[in-house]
C-alpha cells in the first residue's frame, strides 16, 4: 500500500477493503480473512487491521457474529436489487428537470423492484457552496452498501475528482463544468439544452406570432445555453420571426424571480403585439394572476405552478431516464451522454 496517503493506516486499509467489497472479492454473508492474514497482507499490525475494521462496522458493511469472525453483510433487503444514492446539490431543486426525472424513476413501477433507491437532497442558498459541498462528500464517502450513486449539482473538475474518490461508481448529471472537460473515468448525462428554446421558436413559428421574446436568468448562462440561443435565432430567421432578448441578473433563481416580477411592467412596455414572451430559468408571480398588462402573449419554459394561468411546456423526460438507467446497468460506456426531452406547449388555462 502507497505510504504517500495522508489518511491514518487504518482509514487507508478501510478504503481498500471497502472497494474489494463493492467489487465483490469478498462476498456478502461471507467472513473476511482472519486479521491476521490481512495484516500480513496490508503489511500493518493486526490493531491497525481492527481498527479498520471498526470503521466498516460503523458504515455498517461489516458485522461480527459467533467466535468474533466478521462477516460482510448483505447488500440489500431485496434480492439482487441495487442500493442506488440520488445526491442533488443546489438551490431551488423542485424547479429543475433532471431533479424531475430522477424522482419519476424512483416511483416508476417498472424500476422499484431493481433498485433500492436512497436520496440526499441538500438545498443551499446558493447554486454552488463549496464548503458545505466538501462536508456533504464527506458524508457520502461514510455511506454503507452503495452500487452507484447519481450526483446532480453543478460541479467543477476539481469537485468531480472528490466524487470520484468515492469507493462507488458515479454518475454525474448535469451540465459539463465550464472548463470544458471531464475528469478521467467521469460519466456525465446531460439533457439536451437547445429543445426547450426550440420548442417556444417552433410554436412561435406554428402560431404566427412576429417576435418571440425571451426572458432569462443570465447567472448560469454558458455554453450550452449559448449553444442553445445560436440555434434559436438561426431557426426565427428561417422563418423571418425577430427575436429579442431580456437578461435578468439575481445570484439565486429565487432573487431572479424576484427581479423578474419587479421589473415585468418595464420589459412588458418594451414587448410590441403579435410577440410571445418566453421566461427561461424563471417565474412570474402575475402569471399565476393573469397580469400581462401588455399586448402579448407569454409561456413559461419554468416547471409551472399549479395555477399558472399562460402557456407551459409538458415535460416528458422517457429519454433521460433510459440513459439513466442504461449507465448504471453499465449498457452505455460513453463518458458523455446527452439525453433529449419531448416537450410540448400546453395553451393557458380557462378562467
Amino acid at each position: 500500500m502507497s505510504g504517500s496517503s495522508n489518511l491514518p493506516r487504518s482509514a487507508q486499509v478501510a478504503k481498500v477493503l471497502e472497494r474489494k467489497i463493492f467489487a465483490g472479492e469478498y462476498p456478502p454473508n461471507l467472513p473476511l480473512p482472519s486479521t491476521r492474514s490481512l495484516a500480513a497482507e496490508f503489511g500493518f499490525s493486526q490493531r491497525v487491521i481492527l481498527s479498520a475494521i471498526d470503521r466498516l462496522e460503523k458504515k455498517n458493511l461489516l458485522v461480527r457474529q459467533e467466535r468474533r469472525r466478521i462477516f460482510v453483510k448483505a447488500r440489500s433487503a431485496r434480492d439482487n436489487a441495487k442500493e442506488i444514492l440520488f445526491f442533488a446539490f443546489g438551490n431551488e431543486l423542485g424547479a429543475h428537470g433532471i431533479y424531475q426525472a430522477v424522482n419519476e424513476l424512483i416511483l416508476h413501477d417498472e424500476t422499484q423492484h431493481r433498485y433500492d433507491f436512497f436520496s440526499r437532497i441538500i438545498s443551499s442558498a446558493d447554486a454552488f457552496d463549496r464548503q458545505r459541498l466538501d462536508r456533504e462528500i464527506a458524508r457520502l464517502d461514510n455511506l454503507g452498501f452503495i452500487d452507484c450513486a447519481l450526483i446532480y449539482s453543478p460541479l467543477d473538475e476539481e469537485a468531480m475528482r472528490q466524487c470520484l474518490a468515492l469507493p462507488y461508481p458515479v454518475i454525474f448529471l448535469g451540465e459539463m463544468p465550464t472548463s470544458g472537460k471531464l475528469p478521467g473515468k467521469a460519466r456525465l448525462i446531460s439533457p439536451n439544452s437547445t429543445g426547450l428554446l426550440l420548442t417556444a421558436a417552433k410554436y412561435a413559428a406554428k402560431k404566427r406570432y412576429q417576435t418571440l421574446a425571451i426572458a432569462y436568468w443570465e447567472l448560469p448562462f454558458g455554453n450550452y445555453d449559448q449553444t442553445a440561443f445560436d440555434e434559436v435565432r438561426n431557426y426565427l430567421e428561417t422563418k423571418k420571426i425577430a427575436l429579442q432578448l431580456f437578461p435578468v441578473s439575481g445570484n439565486s433563481i429565487a432573487e431572479a424571480a424576484e427581479n423578474f416580477t419587479a421589473g415585468f411592467s418595464g420589459i412588458a412596455a418594451g414587448i410590441g403585439g403579435k410577440t410571445l414572451l418566453a421566461a427561461h430559468n424563471l417565474h412570474c408571480g402575475k402569471f399565476e394572476r393573469g397580469e400581462l398588462a401588455g399586448n402579448f402573449d407569454a409561456l413559461t419554459l419554468t416547471i409551472p405552478q399549479s395555477n399558472c394561468r399562460i402557456k407551459t411546456v409538458r415535460r416528458d423526460y422517457s429519454k433521460l431516464k433510459k440513459a439513466i438507467v442504461d449507465a448504471i446497468e453499465e449498457k452505455n460506456h460513453m463518458q458523455h451522454v446527452t439525453a433529449d426531452y419531448a416537450f410540448e406547449v400546453v395553451e393557458a388555462q380557462k378562467q
